[in-house]
C-alpha cells in the first residue's frame, strides 16, 4: 500500500469516510459542535471565542455551524443549557430518598462534588457566564425548569428529616442548594490560587475526602441535625 505523507492510502480514505460518515448523521454533528464550543467558550469566554475557532476544532465549516445555530449567541446559550442540563440528568439519579435523610444528603454531597472535581470546563463556563452578569443566560428558558427538580427533591428530603426530628432548624431548599454547589464550585474554581497561598494538594484522595466531610458537616449543622445513630465519615 503507497504511503501519502506518513499515511497509507487506506488509512486516508477510512478518516475521510468516519468524517463524512460524522457530517451525515445530524445529531452527531450538533453534539460535536456543541463540546467544541465548550470547550472554547470556557476557556476563551464568550468575546474571545470565534465560530471559526469552533468549526476548526470539530473540522466542520463555518458555514455549518451557522446552520444549527444560526449565530454565536444562540451557540453560546445551547452550550450553557446543555452544561446544565448535563449535571440535573446526572443528578437525577442520586438517592435522595433514603428512609435516613442525613444519608440522602451525604449522597447529594458526594455526588455534588466529585461532579464539580470531574468536570473542570463545566466550572469554568460558569464562571465566564458569572463574568457576562448572566447576560446571555437569561435568554433560556430552559435552565430555570432543569433547577426545579433538585429543589423539590431536597425539599422533600428535608420534610422528611423534620417529621423524624433529625433536623431542628428549618432551612430553605434553595439554601441548602447553594452552600452545597458553592463549596462544590470553590474546590475547583480557586484550587489554583488557594493551592499556591497554602501549599496544599487539594486534588488528593484524602483532601477529597476531608473536603466532603467538612462540607457534609456544614450542612448538617446548619439543619442542626441530630447525629446519633449516623456515619458521616466518607470512606
Amino acid at each position: 500500500m503507497a504511503e501519502i505523507g506518513g499515511k497509507s492510502a487506506k488509512s486516508q480514505t477510512t478518516q475521510k469516510y468516519q468524517r463524512q460518515q460524522r457530517s451525515n448523521d445530524p445529531d452527531q454533528t450538533r453534539a460535536d459542535i456543541l463540546e467544541a464550543a465548550e470547550d472554547q467558550f470556557a476557556r476563551r469566554g464568550f468575546a474571545g471565542t470565534t465560530i471559526d475557532s469552533i468549526a476548526q476544532k470539530t473540522r466542520r465549516s463555518k458555514r455549518m455551524v451557522y446552520y444549527y445555530f444560526n449565530s454565536k449567541a444562540k451557540l453560546y446559550v445551547a452550550v450553557l443549557e446543555n452544561a446544565y442540563a448535563r449535571i440535573r440528568v446526572a443528578e437525577a439519579k442520586v438517592n435522595l430518598g433514603e428512609d435516613d435523610p442525613r444519608q440522602s444528603l451525604k449522597n447529594l454531597v458526594d455526588f455534588c462534588f466529585d461532579f464539580h472535581f470531574d468536570h473542570p470546563t463545566y466550572v469554568k463556563l460558569i464562571i465566564s457566564e458569572n463574568l457576562n452578569e448572566a447576560k446571555y443566560l437569561t435568554a433560556s428558558s430552559l435552565v430555570g425548569e432543569l433547577h426545579r427538580p433538585i429543589l423539590q427533591r431536597i425539599d422533600q428530603c428535608l420534610r422528611l428529616g423534620y417529621q423524624k426530628e433529625l433536623f431542628h432548624q428549618v432551612v430553605t431548599p434553595m439554601e441548602i442548594h447553594m452552600t452545597l454547589s458553592g463549596l462544590c464550585f470553590f474546590n475547583v474554581s480557586n484550587r489554583a490560587t488557594f493551592s499556591a497561598i497554602f501549599d496544599v494538594d487539594m486534588t488528593s484522595a484524602a483532601a477529597r475526602r476531608a473536603r466532603k466531610q467538612q462540607i457534609l458537616l456544614t450542612i448538617l449543622g446548619r439543619l442542626n441535625t441530630t447525629m446519633e445513630g449516623f456515619v458521616s465519615d466518607f470512606s
